[in-house]
């Protein structure tokens, strides 16, 4: 975790929500960059990542890293208005040598935006 650090954090049901507290408060129009890293806790490999936003934001970049033993045979990127409407893909992500995935998505408004990927 970098520019920040942990708050609350919450987990039920199979989902979890953190608090990120940053180093101010932040203004309307202010920005903030933030890294933090997720992880299956001894769970079996997902298949996607996602982050639902509640209210508009700039802009939104992910960085989804694989294993290095284990990469996807496929990987895009999508959208979606909730969890329960259909993923809207917005098209194949390059998986390079460093074995990573990024999405950049700007004017995100409230929904998901999220990685998913297919295994060999």
């Amino acid at each position: 975790m970098r520019y920040c650090r942990p708050g609350r954090v919450r987990a039920a049901g199979g989902l979890m929500a953190f608090e990120l507290v940053f180093d101010r408060v932040l203004s309307a129009g202010d920005t903030a960059v933030v890294e933090y890293e997720l992880g299956p806790a001894g769970e079996p490999a997902s298949d996607s990542y996602d982050r639902r936003f509640s209210h508009p934001v700039h802009d939104y970049v992910a960085i989804v890293q694989f294993d290095g033993d284990r990469l996807p045979a496929r990987c895009y990127g999508f959208t979606a208005e909730s969890s329960r409407a259909p993923r809207q893909r917005l098209g194949e992500l390059w998986v390079g040598a460093s074995g990573s995935a990024n999405i950049a998505v700007g004017a995100v408004r409230r929904g998901i935006v999220g990685v998913e990927w297919e295994w060999h």
